[in-house]
């Protein structure tokens, strides 16, 4: 069993810097510590220092309150902050039996106070009952207990108010506060000192933590939470000695090296990312893509063989890219998948392929059916009646997502042959991947007036109704899917009606939306994918509100127009903690981690963890 570890070992790296150990310091020095000229901070006697308390003399108090209550874990931090003090003293063999009723006031209705972290109504019920009992006097254990939750308090709220020095000045207060009995604590102290841009003091609090808490769990969020801060060469040095120092029985280090692998995994994919957006900051080594497609196999990550796919896709290297989103496709069906397939076979030039790869999301999903028009284009972007022969330049720029070129090939070619529906409501797509919803918004509306001007084709949609018609006379490709799964043809003015009501949702109209939705021209699957992103916005909102069981009513509403998303899981298992269905919330947060780790991820398990095994 590791003691826990106090302030006086976590703050300041400069301290070990004075000469011997930290042990040896603190015991030349009579127990306290210089933080600064004129600021000292006792600590708790080291063992064999001289000063520990007589054996059997140590407070058992809280340690049996713990016991009588069932919390292990609290229970456990006791018991080694008692071998701290005295190391010849043992738990007592009759922690667990009934303890005989002795004179005097049961102070057990204020510990519960305390452990539940209601400390001003502890005091005040303190205060009430020595009022009517003057000669009574708390015991100093439960005192001292209130006395480190205040300062424990403090520093949280210190560091939720981003007040970085005064987590600092909060945790020299009162060292106990930032044991690993209190991780969260010992973490928020991490931070500030980070953030304050002493990063070497951050760096000793981090590894105080990795060769003095026991846990392999509690090393390997704290390498975690490192990451934030660290270089990767410090990140390197902070894992290995918590994969090797001052090893526990029991525990699994190897989790806490493979922390390292899964986050230079993360910042490869994140320059892959970069890489397939077209920076040239984010282009791989040849090693280092070797590692990406390496680790994407072994865990069957489809997300990272779609950014693989879009990687090679960037580079024109079709084949790889359809290899690479066929292989998302199988490990986990997707319109993004998909809609990647369709680009890759349309590069290979094999056609057939890519309307077969469509075909299952054609109609259902607004990113394929876009990406059918890389395959079957309305119009040539020179305005000429009939398909292009061969890719033409606007098909390219879409195919490899170059939507700043689609704008320009659009624009002059209005310049020479004039606006058409076709051309107009494509570049109102592509403005809305450049994230200019208002001018995408425009663009549609102007599209919606030409369409109404320009000849329609004969004949009807499955729905019955006459198919507006680019100039070309092409049919738009089908986006949506009637009531009874049948293919419902959306006509050229509800696509329209559909690309207005999208850039409306990204500026931000969303009680306009909501309001105009009912009466808008679109199909109904149209309008169903609209109704799911208004519930989504709604459920952001609700969960700043801290409206938590509206937060849960729209997403299970949600869940039954569209699958869940990640980001959407997150907000749930938010609303559930939020809740105090700390059970729900955790396993919600676990199944999204196990998927894909990632920081949010990563904060939700810890937190919810934490919360359920009072693990602070």
């Amino acid at each position: 069993m590791t003691r826990p570890v106090l302030l006086s070992t976590l703050l300041l790296a400069g301290i070990a810097a004075l000469g011997g150990g930290s042990d040896a310091w603190a015991q030349s020095h009579g127990g306290g510590r210089a933080l600064a000229p004129g600021v000292t901070v006792e600590v708790a006697p080291a063992p064999g220092s001289g000063s520990a308390p007589a054996a059997g003399k140590v407070d058992e108090t809280a340690l049996r309150y713990y016991a009588r209550i069932g919390d292990g874990e609290r229970l456990e931090a006791e018991i080694a902050r008692l071998r701290a003090l005295d190391p010849t003293w043992e738990p007592p063999k009759d922690l667990f039996a009934p303890q005989p009723t002795t004179p005097g006031i049961d102070e057990t209705p204020f510990w519960n106070l305390a452990s539940a972290g209601k400390v001003a109504e502890a005091r005040a019920a303190i205060a009430e009952q020595r009022r009517k009992s003057p000669s009574w006097q708390p015991s100093d254990k439960l005192l001292q207990e209130l006395d480190l939750a205040e300062s424990a308090g403090r520093l949280r709220s210190a560091s939720d108010t981003k007040r970085w020095q005064d987590v600092v000045d909060a945790a020299a207060a009162n060292p106990e506060a930032v044991a690993c009995n209190r991780l969260d604590n010992a973490w928020r102290l991490a931070e500030a000192y980070a953030e304050l841009k002493q990063t070497d003091r951050a760096f000793e609090t981090y590894k105080t933590i990795v060769t003095s808490c026991p846990k392999a769990k509690e090393r390997r969020d704290t390498i975690f939470k490192a990451s934030r801060y660290l270089s990767p060469d410090r990140l390197r040095e902070l894992t290995a000695l918590g994969a090797t120092a001052n090893p526990a029985t029991g525990e699994d280090y190897s989790t806490v090296r493979s922390a390292e692998a899964e986050l230079e995994t993360g910042r490869l994919l994140e320059r892959l990312g970069a890489a397939s957006a077209g920076s040239k900051a984010g282009a791989l080594s040849a090693a280092d893509l070797s590692r990406v497609q390496g680790v994407v196999r072994d865990r069957q990550d489809a997300d990272g063989a779609i950014a693989l796919g879009w990687y090679f896709q960037k580079q024109r290297n079709f084949a790889e890219a359809r290899g690479w989103f066929s292989q998302a496709n199988d490990w986990s069906p997707s319109d993004r998948a998909a809609e990647g397939l369709v680009l890759a076979y349309n590069g290979l030039g094999d056609k057939p392929q890519a309307r077969a790869a469509a075909a299952p999301w054609k109609g259902k999903s607004t990113r394929v059916d876009q990406a059918l028009k890389a395959v079957d284009p309305p119009r040539g972007p020179a305005g000429g009646r009939g398909g292009p022969q061969g890719p033409s330049e606007l098909d390219r720029a879409l195919a490899r997502q170059d939507y700043a070129s689609c704008i320009a090939i659009i624009r002059a070619s209005i310049a020479r042959s004039g606006p058409t529906a076709a051309l107009l409501q494509q570049r109102g797509w592509c403005l809305l991947e450049l994230k200019r919803p208002s001018e995408a918004e425009a663009a549609f509306a102007e599209a919606q007036v030409l369409a109404a001007r320009e000849p329609a084709k004969a004949g009807v949609s499955a729905g019955g109704a006459s198919t507006g018609g680019a100039s070309a006379g092409t049919q738009i490709p089908s986006r949506n899917l009637s009531a009874n799964g049948l293919p419902q043809t959306a006509t050229q003015a509800q696509e329209n009606a559909y690309g207005q009501a999208i850039a409306r949702l990204a500026t931000g109209d969303v009680a306009g939306l909501a309001r105009d939705l009912p009466r808008a021209n679109m199909t109904a699957a149209q309008k169903a994918e609209i109704r799911a992103s208004l519930m989504a916005t709604e459920a952001n909102r609700a969960l700043e509100d801290k409206r938590y069981h509206d937060v849960l009513r729209l997403l299970d509403a949600r869940k039954e127009l569209e699958p869940e998303p990640r980001n959407l899981g997150i907000l749930r298992g938010w609303a559930l903690y939020n809740l105090m269905r700390y059970d729900e919330a955790y396993n919600q947060f676990k199944a999204i981690d196990d998927r894909l780790s990632t920081e949010e991820s990563r904060e939700g398990v810890s937190i919810t963890w934490k919360t359920i095994y009072h693990d602070w």
